[in-house]
């Protein structure tokens, strides 16, 4: 954290303009108490508005007189690697004492604040969503600048809207079923888009449900396959026909025990599968061989699932969708994968990251710097790309990074498919 405040000091104190700024933010907080409200800046040089444009994000070039916002400089920081700290604790770090306030109008500000949050968890009937509200706001944990800009801006938006997520949160405490995101949506607010990406109510369900799962943020999954894994989890399907799988040869089971007639279907007709999040989401059980065999391109899989019948086979298509890790979940609780991918920076980094995230039950299939001499192409690596290599440290890459980052090619899966027969 001491780390944390340095760096936020030395930011300001780098940039001329906010010594301007801030004195104006100064004088204004010792009159009305709080941080807000409008500041005009008259005399800024073409750097300092560049500085300030920099970081509000907007062009200040063709102005004499720049009018800032607090509302501006409050989105801002959120969108900021200094969203941690209020503009009132940067303020007192710039200038290195406590801002000039009268003492009882401050305390008098919290005292309301704390008052008003008190009074609607009263009224919340989820234990957990209170829970989490009290310590978002004693540990100034994620969402705590966010319910305090919403807090400024519009008590009435903020009161409806952490009470709709509270019956979220307690429709899903009660549920025994997932359901697609905007039906729950419909189902609880009576606005499916309540809760689409982005939206205010959005955000505050997402940073809930992180603290209700406590799941952290696992080795290959994007942000938003992260969002995806937590609703996943949840009870809440977001994407659930357009995130799937490719397989072949498999068994699995509903819930109840019974076998699914569906994937049994396509197993006994020996026909590749795409599985939804949809249906992996009412899976209790699913089964493969001991040994699967799990490649990046489905080139390469189409011709495997010809050449070997009788063997189960797996597809990621590039980058891992969550419904792989759905997948994988599952089947290496029985099995060994097998994986192949493309011998380039990023089909490098999918293979590190799925080797981390399943390390007792995943093998490198074919990697080694012979194949990839072999199968080079033409594809010539740049500078950005290679840089990517720095990060692949598993000692079974090893070989085939080092021949790369000499030779700046790329070698493809598909040209190599007859080394895996």
């Amino acid at each position: 954290m001491e780390n944390d405040k340095k760096e936020c000091r030395a930011y300001f104190l780098e940039r001329s303009v906010y010594k301007k700024l801030f004195a104006k933010i100064q004088e204004k907080y010792a009159g009305i108490g709080h941080f807000g409200g409008t500041f005009l800046l008259d005399d800024l040089t073409k750097e300092e508005k560049e500085q300030l444009g920099g970081f509000l994000q907007k062009d200040f070039s063709g102005q004499k007189n720049v009018r800032v916002t607090a509302k501006q400089m409050e989105k801002a920081l959120q969108s900021s690697r200094f969203c941690n700290f209020t503009w009132e604790e940067i303020l007192e770090l710039y200038t290195g004492r406590a801002l000039l306030v009268k003492k009882e109008e401050k305390q008098k500000e919290e005292q309301k604040r704390e008052s008003w949050f008190q009074n609607i968890q009263l009224q919340l009937k989820n234990p957990d969503f209170r829970n989490w509200i009290s310590e978002v706001l004693q540990n100034r944990k994620e969402s705590y600048l966010f319910l305090l800009q919403q807090y400024k801006e519009n008590k009435k938006e903020l009161e409806d809207f952490l009470q709709k997520t509270d019956r979220a949160a307690e429709t899903l405490a009660a549920s025994e079923k997932r359901e697609l995101l905007a039906v729950f949506a419909a189902k609880v607010t009576g606005n499916p888009h309540y809760f689409d990406e982005g939206e205010t109510a959005e955000k505050c369900l997402s940073s809930y449900l992180k603290w209700k799962l406590k799941k952290e943020r696992s080795n290959g999954l994007s942000n938003a396959e992260y969002k995806n894994r937590i609703y996943f989890e949840a009870g809440i399907l977001k994407d659930e026909l357009s995130n799937d799988v490719l397989t072949y040869g498999l068994h699995a089971w509903k819930e109840n025990g019974e076998p699914h007639p569906g994937i049994e279907g396509f197993f006994r007709c020996k026909e590749p599968l795409k599985l939804t999040l949809k249906t992996l989401g009412g899976l209790g059980k699913i089964t493969g061989e001991q040994k699967i065999y799990m490649v990046e391109n489905p080139a390469a899989f189409s011709r495997l699932v010809e050449k070997y019948p009788d063997r189960t086979i797996l597809c990621g298509n590039g980058q891992p969708k969550f419904s792989v890790f759905v997948l994988l979940d599952k089947l290496t609780e029985n099995s060994t994968i097998y994986y192949a991918g493309d011998f380039d920076p990023e089909g490098l980094q999918i293979a590190q990251n799925l080797k981390k995230r399943y390390p007792e039950h995943f093998i490198f299939w074919k990697y080694k710097a012979e194949y990839y001499q072999k199968y080079k192409s033409e594809v010539q690596l740049d500078e950005k790309r290679i840089r990517k290599l720095d990060k692949i440290d598993l000692p079974e890459l090893q070989e085939i990074k080092e021949a790369m980052q000499r030779e700046k090619y790329a070698a493809y899966q598909e040209a190599m498919v007859e080394e895996y027969e």
